[in-house]
């Protein structure tokens, strides 16, 4: 697996934003919410990141890159 801080930097400002309140623990309805977008517009924002950072699980997203979202967001 290729390091981590390459690809955090290819996310999208909405994808960092979407990554931080997912590995947060927020809902995809919640994230909507926060950010003023459909459930949908999320799981987009949330497949594209999961496949540019290379996770398959939100487990392992929140293993990867959870003390690094902070200072993505």
């Amino acid at each position: 697996m290729r390091a981590v801080a390459p690809r955090l930097e290819t996310l999208s400002a909405r994808e960092r934003e979407v990554m931080a309140f997912v590995v947060a623990g927020h809902t995809s309805k919640e994230i909507a919410r926060r950010l003023g977008i459909s459930p949908l517009t999320v799981r987009k924002h949330r497949e594209n990141l999961m496949r540019k950072l290379e996770v398959a699980t939100t487990a392992r997203l929140v293993a990867l890159v959870g003390p690094r979202a902070g200072a993505c967001g």
